[in-house]
């Protein structure tokens, strides 16, 4: 983009005065040149505006990890792309083959492909989730687990909220640290569900899912048992603007003994700033959904109440959970509750804790200060658990800087006393970062790393980060270099949670790694290019960061992990996957309103995403806009 501009010849320290019909003009680039490129011009990647819009991402890439003193090398290749069309949806495809000892991944997805009548339908083959009517796949506290297949799905959406899915395919886990590949676990699962709105208030819905000679990723060993099962849910939900009630019912058989049943009742009122949620449930042992366990052996109820204002934000809960067999479990109170109070503008604070009441008693209590100011915003917090034998004590302080738009810095300092169950106390110190943004023009770097040390401990530091720097070589072609390392104690902080959640614990590696990409990536088409745009609109970019809030800030702050391998929505048409760290990117988005969507079914439990993971963001021309989504533990 070119000014012209006015330019005197002059002594040094004299101003002349030139006749405006004689004064000489010259073209000069705003900033320099350095205006970042509007990605919807023909200097982007976007290509010729003629025909469908359309893209396409080639990846070469090659990784070395090192693992139990084991080096393994691997090459591979990904691809990724879409086209949109106006009366067959948006077609996306998103693979990486590898020579692993795993199956390579491949997607193909149509999305919102429209009908007569108002209908929509998704379709997908390859490797993809299970599919669930909406009364099963949001939930509030019970749930229904969805299962990686190698298969295909289909979920047709019609007028009156009339859903439609099903799906076939052998089970799999998804496996591999950094580089994900598909485990595949032999037989077939396949599932049919439907869902209707009987009124303008009430809806109904029925899910089926089966299972033939299957084995899950919960068997462990060389040769796990096959199995069979059948599983049927069924629920009923009420919703207002001011209130939701639903019911659930769930049956299931398996090869290993009998059938099994469970129901549970969820409700949801608001009233002013008050928000009340409460339940109650029954689940049998034994209880299963495809492959997977569901929640079971449990019986009681829970209540959550929540109230906001101008000032003041506090909630509180109680859940009470007996077993349903006796001899498999103790029953357990557990009660939480929080409060923060909006001193000034910029100074807020907080206090909470969990109180856990079963065999062995156990609590956690923490409080906080939190100041913003031009240079930062910080907060400190103080951490205290007990689970009896165990006693740890952490003091920690985090900073999240303010940097020029496109950056972020995150940074954390801790410093602790932890007691185990034989009495010997240890000392912990711990400092992390996690931060990025273009340090120079083309050249952009992301870093995440934490490292911690304790005294009196055979294995006393641990070390986990990654380091990302990507090279804009030309617009249309980057390298993207990867460096991690994870050194970790088996040793995890106490965290006093209700049984209710389901405690599936990441496994902590020793290993680091390396990785290349050579990445590829052009755009072309007209008719909504940029994506969500017509022909001609600005555009800007979209990344971000899907991550873990262990302390409920709503900011990404060091030494909060990525959630990795989870499905992000553009639209509802456009897909990506987070990577390892959490990270997603969308590079050229039509300037303006636009709808992300979290697909929460590889979430680990018990995160979830707050508003069904809908996020509503603006983007504006030739910015890179940074969203950083908080999933939320279950209280």
């Amino acid at each position: 983009m070119l000014l012209a501009t006015a330019a005197a010849s002059a002594q040094p320290g004299v101003v002349e005065k030139q006749d405006p019909k004689t004064a000489a003009y010259e073209d000069r680039l705003i900033d320099d040149g350095a205006l970042p490129l509007d990605l919807s011009d023909g200097l982007s990647p976007l290509g010729s505006t003629a025909g469908l819009p359309r893209a396409l991402r080639l990846d070469g890439q090659w990784s070395q990890i090192r693992r139990d003193g084991r080096t393994e090398t691997q090459g591979g290749f990904g691809i990724g792309g879409y086209l949109a069309t106006p009366n067959h949806g948006a077609f996306t495809v998103d693979g990486l083959f590898t020579n692993g000892d795993g199956t390579s991944i491949a997607t193909l997805w149509q999305r919102d492909m429209p009908f007569d009548g108002g209908w929509r339908a998704h379709n997908g083959i390859g490797m993809l989730n299970t599919p669930a009517i909406d009364l099963a796949r949001f939930q509030p506290r019970i749930f229904l687990p969805t299962t990686p297949t190698l298969g295909v799905v289909t979920d047709w959406r019609g007028p009156g909220a009339t859903q439609i899915t099903a799906g076939i395919g052998e089970p799999g886990v998804y496996v591999g640290a950094y580089v994900p590949e598909f485990r595949r676990l032999g037989g077939q699962l396949y599932n049919l569900g439907v869902q209707t709105a009987l009124d303008r208030q009430w809806s109904a819905g029925l899910q089926f899912a089966g299972t033939s000679d299957v084995t899950s990723g919960f068997q462990f060993g060389p040769d796990p048992a096959p199995f069979s099962t059948r599983s049927m849910y069924a629920a009923t939900s009420r919703q207002d603007a001011t209130s939701k009630y639903q019911l659930n019912l769930i049956e299931s058989w398996n090869s290993f003994d009998s059938s099994h049943r469970g129901a549970w009742f969820d409700g949801l009122l608001r009233t002013g700033r008050l928000l009340q949620s409460f339940g109650l449930f029954y689940l049998e042992p034994s209880l299963a959904w495809g492959n997977q366990p569901v929640a079971n052996n449990a019986q009681g109820g829970y209540y959550r109440l929540n109230h906001s204002s101008l000032r003041w934000l506090w909630d509180g809960g109680v859940d009470y959970i007996a077993p349903v067999d006796d001899s498999r479990g103790s029953t357990t109170t557990f009660v939480n509750g929080s409060v923060r109070y909006q001193f000034l503008r910029n100074l807020s604070g907080g206090t909470g804790g969990n109180f856990r009441l079963a065999g062995t008693n156990a609590w956690q209590g923490f409080v906080y200060l939190e100041h913003a100011n031009p240079l930062l915003t910080g907060r400190v917090q103080l951490n205290r658990a007990d689970d009896g034998p165990r006693q740890e004590t952490m003091l920690t302080f985090n900073q999240t800087w303010n940097v020029p738009a496109g950056s972020r810095l995150n940074t954390t300092f801790a410093v602790g006393r932890y007691r185990d169950e034989r009495g010997v106390s240890s000392g912990q110190f711990g400092i992390a970062a996690n931060g990025g943004g273009e340090i120079v023009r083309n050249l952009a770097l992301d870093l995440n790393a934490q490292w911690s040390r304790w005294t009196d401990e055979a294995d006393p530091t641990s070390l986990t980060g990654s380091l990302v720097l990507t090279w804009s070589i030309r617009p249309e072609l980057r390298l993207i270099a990867t460096a991690y390392k994870s050194r970790a104690t088996v040793r995890r902080p106490i965290s006093v949670t209700s049984p209710l959640d389901t405690l599936l614990q990441p496994t902590l590696l020793n290993d680091s790694g390396a990785f290349l990409i050579l990445r590829y990536e052009t755009r072309a088409g007209s008719l909504g290019a940029p994506l969500g745009g017509p022909a001609g609109a600005g555009a800007g970019s979209i990344s971000g960061t899907l991550f873990l809030d262990g302390n409920d800030s709503g900011r990404l702050d060091a030494g909060e992990g990525g959630a990795a391998n989870v499905t992000v929505l553009l639209d509802g048409r456009y897909p990506v996957r987070t990577d390892a760290q959490g990270r997603f990117e969308f590079p050229a988005v039509a300037a303006g309103r636009h709808l992300l969507t979290v697909v929460p079914d590889n979430l680990p439990l018990p995160w979830i995403v707050p508003d069904e993971g809908r996020i509503e963001i603006e983007v504006r021309v030739r910015e890179n806009l940074i969203v950083d989504i908080g999933a939320q533990r279950m209280r």
